[in-house]
């Protein structure tokens, strides 16, 4: 694999989003949104008229922790309501770099640019690992800076030093660095791939509703107290998610038809 012409597919793909501004607001917008919203629900819920809650309540979530069991109703309650956020911040590397996929290779073969791209030396591995790494960058960017964002706020915010402490594990670190490239690049691949099949943009970011629902069985089945996004749970999704990625990236190069792209495509 030759690096300058990856660099340079990388270059060209980060310079056309520069030039959108409506896809920079799409990639800038929902991490604005998912960091704002921790605070504004956690000092909503502080701030409402007490009521009773029983331990019974969020039992599930406390009987998964069991070192949890010196916190009050309410420090858990705070507690599991901070983590769903963390683990809904997964949702970024996968919703987020899907427009950029879908018009990846989509919108290269609207505007007829694509048919020179594939007459120069470059692979079809080069091209689309290259298209692939410029969509995955500025969402795992984005999906860090929300998780910098949450934990440096919340030490002001959160209504004991305990509820922080707890928040303070190895499993959201390994959730940042590792599983949320995993993910966009996932997300990407998929929607890469697909492009490079298909006319529609709206054919590759309907992927996204098939991609989305694993995250959001973990959020639900740790509400429901079925288990919980743990360390040794994440290291195991994450190698999984890299195999699949593997998998993925190999299958979009086999599926990329040149000829077809350079000959019959209109």
């Amino acid at each position: 694999m030759n690096l300058s012409r990856l660099a340079a597919v990388v270059g060209k793909e980060f310079l056309e989003m520069r030039r959108n501004r409506l896809l920079l607001w799409t990639i800038g917008l929902p991490p604005l949104a998912l960091t704002l919203l921790p605070p504004a629900i956690l000092l909503a819920v502080r701030y409402l008229p007490a009521q009773e809650v029983s331990p019974e309540e969020i039992s599930g979530f406390a009987k998964l922790v069991p070192q949890l069991t010196s916190f009050s109703t309410d420090e858990l309650m705070e507690l599991f309501l901070l983590r769903t956020f963390l683990t809904i911040f997964l949702l970024l590397p996968l919703v987020l770099p899907l427009t950029i996929a879908a018009h990846s290779i989509i919108g290269e073969k609207q505007l007829r640019t694509l048919e020179p791209l594939l007459s120069t030396p470059i692979t079809t591995a080069e091209l689309l690992l290259g298209k692939s790494l410029a969509a995955v960058a500025p969402a795992v960017v984005a999906t860090w800076l929300a998780y910098a964002v949450f934990f440096s706020t919340m030490p002001w915010l959160v209504s004991t030093p305990q509820v922080y402490r707890a928040l303070l594990e190895p499993t959201w670190l390994l959730a940042a660095v590792a599983l949320s490239p995993l993910l966009s690049l996932l997300s990407v691949s998929c929607g890469v791939a697909i492009s490079a099949r298909v006319n529609d943009p709206r054919s590759t970011q309907s992927v996204s509703v098939l991609l989305i629902l694993p995250v959001i069985s973990v959020v639900a089945g740790q509400a429901v107290g079925w288990f919980l996004l743990d360390l040794r749970l994440l290291c195991v999704g994450s190698a999984l998610v890299a195999l699949v990625d593997a998998a993925i990236l190999y299958a979009g190069v086999l599926l990329f038809d040149r000829e077809t792209i350079l000959t019959r495509w209109k």
